[in-house]
């Protein structure tokens, strides 16, 4: 094992320099949802990648929404629906678990997120897992499957707003 690698438990030798980027884009991810734009979004997934919300819809099977076209949609109708009608948005990630094989990776993370409801000014807070497929294209990770997964919803009427 050189410098420029880890060994996990399981003896799987990972590359440093590709660890720290798969971190850079998980956290990029989480800042341009909050701050950014619909192609910036966009810009980190594939081709052909896929997004999976199993969270949405009642039959237990949620939404599935393959290649850039439709993510972009997905996340039209999410700044539209969602981001639209919030304030101090933020949501960030935790714990990590990233597995790197050559130009693949799989990533699985803790979400949380806080947000203001401009219509009736209480405060949201969500919880979740990320479970990501991410590939190398020309030296940059993106996502080629992320599964947004939720757990709990909570809406919390009291509470200070400091600016």
């Amino acid at each position: 094992m050189s410098d420029n690698k880890f060994k996990m438990v399981d003896g799987l030798d990972q590359p440093v320099s590709d660890y720290l980027a798969i971190m850079q884009c998980l956290n990029q991810y989480c800042h341009v949802v909050d701050r950014g734009s619909v192609e910036q979004i966009v810009a980190m997934f594939t081709d052909d990648a896929v997004l999976l919300t199993p969270y949405q819809n009642n039959d237990g099977f949620g939404g599935k929404f393959e290649g850039r076209a439709a993510i972009r949609t997905w996340y039209e109708d999410y700044d539209r629906d969602v981001r639209a009608g919030r304030r101090h948005r933020r949501h960030k990630i935790s714990v990590p678990f990233i597995t790197i094989d050559g130009e693949t990776a799989t990533s699985v993370c803790y979400l949380d997120s806080s947000t203001v409801l401009e219509s009736a000014n209480t405060l949201q807070v969500s919880s979740g897992r990320y479970d990501d497929k991410l590939v190398k294209s020309d030296g940059t990770w993106l996502f080629q499957e992320r599964v947004i997964n939720i757990h709990h919803v909570h809406q919390v009427e009291a509470f200070d707003e400091l600016g």
